[in-house]
C-alpha cells in the first residue's frame, strides 16, 4: 500500500472514531436532556399542588376545588396524605390508571391513548407518561405526589436522531476521506518530486542537486542528505574517470615508442623468420593495446568535457566524405554500400565528434559484416529531427545482447573477438555523442539479417 493510502487510512479511522465518540456523547445527552426538562416542570408542578391543597386545607374549602383542577388540567396528578391515603386526583389521573414507582428517579410508562386527546395540535400516535413521585412537605405534613405528563414516545425520536446521526457521519467520513487524501498528497508532494528529480540523475548527470524549500524541515533534511550522497557519488565518479584518462594518457607514449622500435626491428632482413613472426604477433597485440587505449582516452574526454564546438554544416557531406575514406576498406571486404540521403540536410552540430560517431558506425557495419554482404545508409528529417540509419547484413545480435550493446567493453561474440578485434568501445563512444548532441539511438537486430542503429538529432539551429 503506498504511503498516501496509508496516511489517507490512519487520517480517516482517527478522525472517524473521533467523529463516533463525539456523535455518542451528543447523541446520549439529547435523550437525557428532555427528562432533565420535565422533572423540572414536575417537581415545579407537584409544590404548586401541594401549596394550593395547603391552602384549601387551611381555608376549610373543599378539597379539589378549581384552583386544583386549574393547575392540574394539563398533568396526571394523585396527592396522597403521610398515611398513603388519596387526597387529590387530577381529572386526567381519575380516567387513567399509571402505576406508582416509589423512587427518586422518573420512569416512562407507555399507553395505547392517542397523543391528540390531550394536545389538539399533535398527531393520533400512542403517547407515553413520564412519571415522577416527589415527597413534599408543607407546614410540618408530609405529602407523597405523584405526578405525571403525556409526552410523544421518544423512541422514535431516537431512532431519527440515530438515523441522522449516521447519515451525518457517513458524510463526514466521505469527506474526511476526500480531504485526508488530498492533504496527504499536498504532504507527499515533495518527496515525489524528489523522487522524480533523483531518477533524473544519472552517471552523466551528477552534477543536478535537488532544489531545497528552505523550510528546515524532514523534506528539506532528507534533501539535503541525497545532495551530499550525490556530491561524494559525484567526486569518485570524476577520480575514477580522471584515473582512467591519465593512465590513457601515460600508457600512449611507451606504447608508440615500443611499437616503433618493434617496426624498427622488422626491417631487419637478417632476422630469423620464426623471430620476425613472433614479432608480428606481438606487433599485432601492440596495435591492438594502442587502439583500445586511444579508445579509453576519447570516451574519458568525451565524459569530462560537457562542450561541443557547433557549427552548421552539411551531414550528408561529411557521410559522403568518410565513406570516401572507408572506399579502400570496403573494396578490401567486397562490401556493397547503398546510401539514400535526403537533401543537404544541414544540422548545427560539434563536426568532429560526429566524424567520429560515423566512422565508429561504419568501422562497426563493416566489422561484423558478412563476406561480400551488403551496408546501407539513410538520412531524412522527421519532426524537426535528423534521423540516421547504418544498417548491415551480418550475424545479427540477440535480443538481451541488444539492451548492452552500448555497454563498455561489451561485445556479441567473445569468442571471436580476436578475429573481430576492436575494443568494445566504440558503441559506447558513439552514445556519448549522441546524448552530448542531446539525441537518442536504438538498435534493432533479426538473426543472420539485418542489423540496424538508428541515431535521432535534433536538428537544432545556430546560436
Amino acid at each position: 500500500m503506498k504511503i498516501r493510502n496509508r496516511i489517507t487510512l490512519w487520517v480517516s479511522l482517527a478522525g472517524l472514531v473521533s467523529s463516533v465518540v463525539l456523535s455518542l456523547i451528543v447523541f446520549f445527552w439529547g435523550l437525557e436532556t428532555p427528562y432533565e426538562f420535565l422533572d423540572q416542570e414536575l417537581e415545579i408542578r407537584a409544590h404548586t399542588l401541594v401549596d394550593e391543597l395547603a391552602r384549601e386545607q387551611a381555608s376549610g374549602a373543599r378539597i379539589g376545588g378549581e384552583a386544583l383542577e386549574h393547575f392540574s388540567h394539563l398533568y396526571w396528578a394523585r396527592l396522597y396524605d403521610a398515611d398513603g391515603r388519596l387526597l387529590f386526583a387530577s381529572r386526567m389521573a381519575r380516567e387513567i390508571d399509571l402505576p406508582l414507582h416509589s423512587g427518586r428517579k422518573g420512569y416512562l410508562t407507555r399507553t395505547d391513548i392517542p397523543l391528540n386527546r390531550f394536545y389538539s395540535d399533535e398527531e393520533d400516535e400512542p403517547a407515553a407518561f413520564w412519571n415522577r413521585v416527589f415527597t413534599v412537605p408543607t407546614d410540618g405534613v408530609m405529602y407523597r405526589v405523584h405526578v405525571a405528563r403525556p409526552v410523544e414516545s421518544l423512541v422514535g425520536e431516537s431512532i431519527e436522531s440515530a438515523v441522522m446521526i449516521g447519515s451525518a457521519l457517513l458524510a463526514s467520513a466521505l469527506i474526511l476521506i476526500v480531504v485526508s487524501y488530498q492533504v496527504a498528497g499536498r504532504i507527499l508532494q515533495p518527496v515525489q518530486e524528489i523522487n522524480r528529480l533523483s531518477a533524473e540523475i544519472t552517471e552523466n548527470t551528477l552534477e543536478k542537486r535537488i532544489p531545497l524549500a528552505g523550510n528546515r524541515d524532514e523534506i528539506d533534511e532528507l534533501a539535503a542528505s541525497l545532495n551530499a550522497m550525490f556530491n561524494r557519488l559525484q567526486y569518485s565518479f570524476l577520480r575514477q574517470k580522471e584515473f582512467v584518462a591519465n593512465a590513457s594518457h601515460e600508457l600512449k607514449t611507451p606504447l608508440t615508442l615500443l611499437r616503433l622500435s618493434m617496426e624498427e626491428m622488422l626491417q631487419d632482413g637478417q632476422l630469423p623468420v620464426p623471430m620476425q613472426e613472433r614479432l608480428l604477433t606481438q606487433e599485432r597485440t601492440l596495435t591492438r593495446i594502442s587502439q583500445l587505449v586511444k579508445s579509453l582516452l576519447d570516451l574519458s574526454r568525451l565524459e569530462m568535457s560537457e562542450s561541443l564546438e557547433r557549427t552548421t554544416f552539411s551531414l550528408n557531406a561529411l557521410i559522403a566524405a568518410v565513406v570516401d575514406e572507408f572506399q579502400p576498406l570496403l573494396q578490401e571486404r567486397r562490401l556493397r554500400f547503398t546510401s539514400r540521403l535526403d537533401g543537404e540536410l544541414r544540422v548545427h552540430a560539434d563536426q568532429e565528434k560526429m566524424r567520429r560517431m560515423l566512422i565508429n558506425l561504419f568501422d562497426n557495419a563493416i566489422r561484423y559484416n558478412q563476406p561480400e554482404g551488403e551496408i546501407r545508409c539513410q538520412t531524412r528529417a522527421e519532426g524537426g529531427q535528423v534521423v540516421l540509419v547504418v544498417a548491415n547484413t551480418g550475424p545479427g545480435i540477440g535480443v538481451a545482447d541488444q539492451q548492452r550493446v552500448f555497454d563498455q567493453f561489451f561485445r556479441c561474440e567473445q569468442s571471436r573477438s580476436t578475429t573481430h578485434g576492436g575494443s568494445g568501445l566504440g558503441l559506447t563512444i558513439v552514445k556519448r555523442i549522441v546524448e552530448l548532441h542531446g539525441g537518442s539511438i536504438a538498435v534493432e537486430s533479426t538473426a543472420s539479417a539485418w542489423t540496424a542503429f538508428t541515431v535521432t538529432l535534433p536538428c537544432g539551429s545556430p546560436g
